[in-house]
């Protein structure tokens, strides 16, 4: 479980993205392992962060734009969430493995609202996403935005882990011990046990990233990027094999098999 994240753009805090954060592999999954997907991804076409602008868009916690920031040689990373960013928090955990935000390069924190981005018209190399759109509200107005800040040559990455319809996308795992919680409970009956087996701010915050799943799949997302004028030019679907419950043998096993994405997307000409 540790090919995304759980990020707060779509939520109201960060109290989730602390809370994960306690795991020990939580950095290593962001400062190392999404930076290095992320550049083997853009890699595999040819293409490269180094003296770039890069965006990141829903920056959650920060640790992920810290890396591209450090570990990419971009020219300037700005990263963007509907929450100021917690740099105290940052400062902390990054400190805690060896790594001083006192010094060396950092990206650009910027508080935004979730349909607009505060930056000028095609002034952006890439736009990188990493488990972010499922928490979108209104994906089309998010992917206008970024096309109109992206430059013509810009390419946009979006990764999404985990897909709504997969075995863990409730982003609940943790608690639930049964695949599928979203699909086989009721959503007032998840969050009656959040409310009950968790301290009150740790499950308001955990029914808040419930909540904000927009349900969005593969095909939606496609969709959505065709409307905003993108050209989808590189797909990664993301799976592994699952038990199919009882309750869920009439469900599509393509929408319950695919558990993320990664895609680039370029402005169509």
């Amino acid at each position: 479980m540790t090919e995304g994240s759980n990020r707060a753009f779509g939520g109201n805090d960060q109290s989730a993205a602390r809370w994960y954060a306690k795991s020990p592999a939580w950095w290593e999954d962001h400062w190392q392992g999404a930076v290095d997907q992320t550049v083997e991804f853009l890699g595999g076409d040819g293409l490269s962060m180094s003296d770039a602008v890069v965006l990141d868009l829903g920056c959650g916690d920060g640790i992920f734009a810290l890396g591209l920031a450090r570990r990419t040689g971009a020219l300037r990373v700005v990263a963007m969430d509907l929450v100021p960013v917690d740099l105290e928090f940052l400062a902390t955990i990054a400190g805690e493995h060896g790594v001083d935000t006192a010094v060396g390069p950092l990206p650009e924190f910027v508080t935004t609202s979730a349909d607009s981005i505060p930056l000028p018209d095609s002034s952006v190399d890439v736009v990188v996403t990493w488990s972010v759109f499922e928490h979108v509200a209104d994906p089309r107005a998010l992917l206008r935005e970024v096309n109109r800040v992206l430059r013509p040559t810009g390419v946009l990455m979006i990764q999404i882990w985990p897909l709504y319809y997969s075995e863990h996308g409730s982003h609940l795992w943790p608690f639930f011990e049964e695949p599928f919680a979203q699909l086989r409970q009721n959503p007032d009956a998840i969050e009656r046990f959040l409310q009950e087996r968790l301290e009150p701010g740790l499950a308001a915050a955990m029914t808040d990233l419930f909540r904000s799943c927009n349900q969005i799949t593969v095909d939606d997302l496609q969709v959505a990027l065709r409307a905003e004028s993108f050209y989808v030019s590189k797909v990664e679907l993301l799976h592994n094999s699952f038990h199919l419950p009882p309750e869920l043998q009439d469900m599509p096993i393509s929408r319950l098999g695919i558990d993320g994405v990664k895609l680039l997307a370029v402005r169509a000409q």
